[in-house]
């Protein structure tokens, strides 16, 4: 009997929801300030936005806590939208936590939703930052926050291993401004494709890195590099595990991002930092210019000292020879006296020589005149030759030779008997 009452008595299942719906409008409050995270979002034609709030366990960011489904109808949905990309610089994405006023919606069909009607974008950017001051704790708690910043750009840096978009306009704004530089240096350098904004950013980028790493010893440093964007467009630069290969990479790593009101934190682990891509391609011919201004300089100073030593060494040579000189005319002229007086020295002894030499010949002649045959002739004396020799004693002589006798003023023939 009880169940037939109770099967007469059952409600319908609208009825129920109906009944659930009566309950929750009247057990809660017309609004809520609720955070919670993206996880979904789409636009529809009508105007009205479709969101997936979730919220995560804290300690398991795969663990999803809580879900509900959301919408921010088009009359709402047409003021958010500006106002939140005025007060952030960006849209509403998925990943993003926000902190939204809503009324809880329930349907008998559709089951339970929520309404937004608000949101405040100071939460979403403060949420950001506390994101970024933890990430930046954690890079300087291991120790390789300023690892790349402490590394040399190599000199010259001409060869460079550039991460980018292909289509991105500051990868080409890059490479035509290192083409076209000025002073004509030259640069070699090669693209490595990445994906620089969205979901995929982090890993792409650190695969770009992993294929320069395998060509290293190819590269002086690696330019990372995208067009501007908005702040939260650029989050996958404040991710902790692209800042540490960044910040552990073992060439200089130059960004130019293109953002100017906020640095991410992989601009500040980098080795420098620029403003845009056009900044970083100003930088490195910079640098070229720098090292150019410094060889020319110390070209210069090396023949401003090559001079100065020329101009040392011919004063020094200068003074040797006035010094040889002066050496050489004081030597001949001590030489000139010394030849003077050795001159005079035989001059005299010449001519005492000659002095001795004519007494002597004096001598010789006064003896060869007291002995000459003529004067011993004079006093009566003769001599006598046997075919023109003198005949010294009659032992040489024999009967029948023929002599010749010499006098004063004669000479006879004579025959030996």
């Amino acid at each position: 009997m009880d169940v037939i009452d109770s099967i007469e008595s059952h409600l319908s299942l609208k009825e129920l929801l109906l009944n659930v719906k009566s309950v929750l409008s009247k057990s809660f409050a017309s609004s809520y300030w609720v955070s919670a995270e993206i996880s979904e979002i789409r636009e529809n034609a009508n105007g009205h936005c479709y969101l997936e709030l979730i919220e995560k366990n804290e300690n398991s960011q795969s663990i999803i806590e809580a879900k509900i489904r959301a919408i921010i109808y088009s009359n709402y949905y047409g003021m958010i939208k500006p106002f939140f990309l005025k007060e952030t610089g960006s849209h509403l994405k998925v990943g993003m936590k926000i902190l939204v006023k809503i009324t809880l919606v329930y349907s008998e069909i559709y089951g339970l939703s929520c309404s937004i009607l608000s949101i405040d974008p100071t939460f979403t950017l403060g949420d950001l930052a506390k994101r970024r001051m933890v990430t930046i704790q954690q890079l300087k708690e291991d120790g390789i926050w300023d690892m790349n910043a402490t590394l040399s750009l190599a000199t010259p840096t001409q060869r460079i291993a550039i991460i980018s978009s292909a289509t991105a306009a500051g990868y080409g704004d890059f490479c035509n401004q290192l083409e076209n530089n000025k002073y004509g240096f030259c640069f070699r350098y090669k693209l490595f494709p990445a994906i620089v904004q969205g979901d995929r950013a982090v890993s792409s980028i650190i695969s770009a890195l992993h294929l320069v790493f395998d060509e290293i010893d190819n590269f002086d440093v690696v330019v990372l590099i995208r067009g501007g964007g908005a702040t939260t467009d650029l989050l996958a630069f404040d991710d902790y595990d692209l800042a540490s290969e960044v910040a552990q990479f073992p060439l200089p790593v130059i960004t130019g991002i293109g953002h100017e009101r906020d640095e991410s934190v992989v601009d500040m682990v980098a080795h420098t930092r620029c403003k845009t891509p056009t900044a970083v391609a100003a930088f490195l011919i910079e640098t070229m210019l720098n090292l150019e201004t410094k060889v020319l300089s110390l070209g210069h100073e090396i023949m401003l000292r090559l001079s100065n030593v020329a101009m040392d060494y011919n004063q020094t040579l200068d003074k040797k020879l006035l010094l040889i000189k002066q050496n050489i005319a004081r030597r001949l002229s001590q030489e000139e006296v010394a030849i003077e007086r050795s001159m005079l020295n035989i001059h005299s002894l010449v001519k005492q020589k000659v002095s001795d030499e004519l007494h002597r010949l004096e001598l010789r002649e006064n003896t060869l005149t007291y002995l000459s045959p003529q004067r011993l002739m004079s006093m009566g004396y003769s001599f006598a030759t046997k075919n023109g020799k003198v005949i010294r004693s009659s032992k040489e002589l024999k009967s029948g030779d023929e002599i010749e006798t010499f006098f004063m003023d004669n000479s006879v023939t004579s025959i030996v008997k």
